[in-house]
């Protein structure tokens, strides 16, 4: 099939060649206004040779996603091979558990489509015009070939806004209903609609699990806990006390849930909701320690503008957390800003380490867990950066 034609420009064809997906709109020769926001386009060079197919935005700086690199239609059948290779991974790696990111948008050849899977229902985020068109199809999939029983769609992000679309949620098949997942180690309740992202964070799920071994008997402080899944780990790997910090009402009261979910002691944790930057100076000021500390922080910038600002953010926290582990102790720390790079991250934490007269080996870096592939040309992709570290002094 033969879609409009977008040519690019002489010597920037280099980048897309390389293996990176999206064409900007400064390396096109002409934005064709007429075109309809997010149909597909064939990309030419400068020399009129194929290079690939996708989804044309004339609107933004993205202004093609590619899909493809090989002439070939873009219709059911091309979805449903890219949808069976994405169960197949996750099944490979993921068997034993009952939630995971089945796509993960440009990582598995997909861009602007994310899908979560929680048992037998699925939540999809649309981050490009493009994929937009293409929602029965994905629907009619999920439904047919997968076994779906629920679908919703959370199409809340900012990054909606960034395409020209409009931000909703909204149930497309079946009901909104509120799942119960096991993540391999721990259950957890889930609410599609309105849970955090697609639902929970599945992207901390690997990291989480390193908790378990390191808690026993340990006094534990989890900041930005969110909905526990890092303090519940802790309570699972047999903390004596877990402390944890969050300034959502709704999600200390999932926690709480799912605590009794899982059929662990209450007793051992102290929920406290307050603003962490204010309630880590408190903690410091009392000169409380502790043998296991955990920092998941939101993203503190979604721009490269505010980078500077996020920089400071995670400075401060890092650095609170070394005056407040004991000699021995671990610290797990994460950032989620995919404007800061792993190598600036871990060189704030150094920073931050040596202010505190600490000294520290790093005993895992890592990023999202196995269901969030990473895409090798696209650094976007490599949102989160993770490090499990081992305060020696």
């Amino acid at each position: 099939m033969e879609y409009p034609v977008l040519k690019l420009k002489k010597g920037h064809e280099k980048r897309v060649r390389a293996g990176h997906l999206w064409v900007y709109s400064n390396e096109v020769e002409q934005i064709d206004t007429s075109l309809p926001i997010g149909c597909l386009v064939d990309v030419i060079n400068s020399k009129g040779e194929f290079v690939g197919t996708g989804f044309y935005n004339p609107n933004t700086l993205i202004v093609v996603r590619l899909l493809t690199k090989t002439k070939e239609p873009i219709n059911r059948e091309f979805f449903a091979r890219r949808l069976k290779r994405a169960r197949e991974i996750r099944e490979t790696f993921c068997s034993d558990r009952t939630a995971y990111r089945l796509v993960h948008s440009e990582s598995d050849f997909l861009p602007g489509l994310v899908i979560d899977k929680y048992n037998d229902s699925y939540s999809i985020q649309l981050n490009s015009a493009g994929m937009e068109n293409y929602l029965d199809i994905i629907t009619n999939l999920l439904v047919k070939e997968f076994g779906a029983k629920n679908i919703v769609l959370r199409n809340d992000t900012t990054a909606r806004e960034l395409e020209g679309l409009p931000r909703f949620t909204k149930v497309l098949y079946g009901e909104n209903v509120e799942e119960v997942i096991f993540d391999g180690k721990l259950k957890m309740k889930v609410n599609l609609l309105e849970g955090q992202k697609t639902g929970i964070y599945l992207d901390q799920t690997e990291n989480r699990h390193l908790l378990i071994p390191i808690s026993k008997d340990a006094e534990v402080l989890d900041v930005f806990c969110n909905e526990g899944g890092f303090s519940l780990a802790a309570l699972l790997g047999g903390a004596k006390k877990v402390t944890s910090i969050d300034i959502s009402q709704e999600s200390l009261d999932r926690f709480r849930e799912n605590i009794e979910l899982n059929g662990l002691d209450s007793s051992r944790v102290e929920i406290i909701k307050k603003d962490a930057f204010d309630l880590l100076k408190k903690i410091k000021k009392e000169g409380r320690k502790f043998d296991v500390i955990n920092l998941d922080p939101p993203s503190f910038t979604k721009t490269k503008k505010n980078v500077p600002q996020a920089k400071k953010g995670y400075y401060v926290i890092n650095h609170h957390a070394f005056n407040m582990i004991k000699e021995g102790g671990y610290i797990l720390t994460s950032s989620c800003s995919h404007h800061l790079s792993e190598d600036v991250f871990q060189e704030i934490v150094l920073t931050a380490a040596l202010k505190s007269g600490r000294q520290y080996m790093i005993l895992k870096t890592g990023g999202a867990s196995i269901d969030h592939p990473v895409h090798p040309r696209m650094p976007e992709t490599r949102y989160l950066k993770f490090m499990l570290l081992k305060v020696v002094n």
